[in-house]
């Protein structure tokens, strides 16, 4: 019979290498679990920053919603139904310019003008923001589309099958570009 010191002997030799292999494998698992929590950050930062973007385009919405209130008279005029990529480059600036207390301007003189610099305030918060507005004339309301393009959409985004961009943007399989909807009521 073996004397107990010899067997605890025989015992180390059979398990030497076992630390190691355990010690390997929790590196390995840690860090698996290291990068699912990198992933998982850069997408936090990225909702957060569409998040913004939504939170900005609903402050751009009751803006021109405000001004198409205080001009109801030239409502239909704050209709702007051009492309995505003709918005491009902003509109020239409104003759006459209704800003000044000399001037002054009709409905549809005021409503270009509140479109323009409107327009400029869009493009200066969103990433290439545009806008695509139809006025309602029988419910006295208007449909507002606030349109970006985010930049920092993943490389495996594809757009939804239900657009939420109108067809007239032709914006159609861009998956960057977003589009907020809004009705505002006259």
């Amino acid at each position: 019979m073996l004397k107990p010191a010899t067997m605890a002997l025989r015992n180390r030799r059979r398990m030497s290498g076992a630390s190691l292999i355990e010690v390997l494998v929790s590196v390995v698992v840690a860090s698996i679990g290291l990068l699912a929590l990198a992933g998982v950050n850069t997408s936090s930062v990225r909702y957060t920053k569409m998040s913004q973007y939504r939170g900005t385009a609903t402050q751009l919405a009751a803006d021109i919603g405000e001004r198409m209130r205080a001009n109801k008279a030239g409502a239909a005029s704050y209709a702007l139904g051009s492309d995505f990529a003709t918005q491009a480059t902003l509109p020239a600036a409104a003759s006459p310019l209704c800003d000044s207390y000399v001037t002054t301007c009709t409905a549809a003189q005021l409503a270009a003008y509140d479109l323009q610099t409107w327009q400029v305030v869009l493009r200066d918060q969103l990433p290439q923001g545009s806008a695509f507005i139809t006025y309602q004339n029988v419910q006295s309301a208007a449909d507002v589309w606030i349109v970006w393009r985010d930049p920092a959409v993943a490389a495996d985004d594809t757009p939804t099958t239900g657009s939420e961009c109108p067809g007239a943007l032709s914006v159609a399989g861009e998956p960057s570009v977003r589009c907020s909807y809004f009705r505002i009521n006259l």
